[in-house]
């Protein structure tokens, strides 16, 4: 699919051969009722300039003016389809099942593309051509587009992306629509996961690094990441929780590599937050008296001693004994 400039209404480049020294690049793009936000999306993708792009879109049957929007630019998109789908993830999948291109990511219906930003993504995969994983600085906005902030992540190892706690939830970690892969990665690690609904993507990062995929950065902006009333994001307690549940086998599976301290460090941590404060939560809730309360805690700190390093649960247990001293 060669790029028009909707000014002059030429195609760039002049000589189709050109469009060919690029690596294709696909863009998959799901969307669903997202008709105030997906045309902005959808220039972003089709006005980058870039030559051999492969652009996808898959709507999940949308009932607002989405559709109306992507027949304005259909003859720039390479394939697109509405209908009823199992939601973000299967959308994905479904994209990703058509894409040919050798550099594969997702944009969701809400977050664009800066200009040059697909120069700048086969540049990096031209010079550094062992990268599976790209990601560059990611600027976040309101839903008018005004700027509020931005992150630039800091992963490359599985120890790291595995630490929800000190590297993950400290503001390190990868925004969406700023990463980029590989084909042959995808073919290592499959597609995304359906049954998860809100960290698919964090769970594809850390399959792909698990799998020996090296990790590659741009320090530039590359993207805008949304932020709305409706994203699903916003259901932060439901994406921890997801969150958990894709790091617990692999924090207690021995084939997964990572050191001895780190995996019972990271345990430690995991069971305070996903055993140890709910256990203290149930115990308030039920009105527990103090003695039934801490036999209740002692049991668990007895089952699970990796809960000693973690910490937060350190410190917790230490300011309980200060207070009773």
């Amino acid at each position: 699919m060669l790029f028009v400039d909707f000014q002059t209404n030429k195609h760039l480049p002049e000589n189709i051969n050109d469009a060919y020294q690029y690596p294709r690049i696909s863009i998959i793009t799901p969307s669903y009722n997202q008709g105030n936000f997906i045309e902005e999306t959808i220039r972003s993708v089709i006005q980058q300039g870039y030559p051999n792009l492969e652009y996808i879109i898959i709507d999940g049957g949308s009932t607002d003016n989405t559709v109306e929007i992507i027949k304005q630019y259909e003859q720039w998109i390479t394939y697109w389809v509405s209908e009823p789908d199992n939601g973000q993830t299967h959308a994905i999948n479904k994209g990703l099942a058509k894409a040919t291109g050798e550099i594969i990511a997702y944009l969701n219906s809400d977050d664009y593309y800066l200009p040059g930003t697909l120069f700048k993504v086969a540049e990096h995969f031209r010079q550094f051509p062992d990268t599976d994983l790209l990601h560059g600085r990611c600027r976040y906005v309101n839903e008018e587009g005004e700027k509020i902030g931005e992150q630039f992540g800091n992963i490359k190892t599985l120890e790291e992306i595995l630490d929800l706690w000190g590297v993950w939830w400290r503001k390190r970690q990868f925004v969406q629509p700023e990463v980029f892969w590989t084909r042959k990665i995808t073919e290592k690690v499959g597609f995304f996961k359906e049954e998860l609904n809100y960290v698919m993507d964090y769970d594809y990062w850390c399959r792909i690094i698990q799998a020996n995929g090296i990790v590659g950065k741009i320090d530039a902006e590359l993207t805008c990441f949304r932020f709305t009333s409706t994203q699903k994001s916003n259901y932060s307690i439901q994406v921890a929780e997801e969150l958990l549940d894709v790091v617990q086998p692999l924090l207690w599976d021995n084939s997964v590599k990572i050191s001895l301290i780190k995996r019972l460090l990271l345990q430690g941590n995991w069971l305070y937050q996903a055993i140890f404060l709910k256990e203290v939560e149930s115990s308030v809730i039920q009105k527990h008296c103090t003695a039934i309360r801490w036999f209740k805690l002692f049991q668990v700190m007895l089952k699970y001693p990796q809960l000693f390093f973690a910490h937060t649960f350190y410190l917790r247990i230490r300011q309980i004994f200060l207070v009773k001293s």
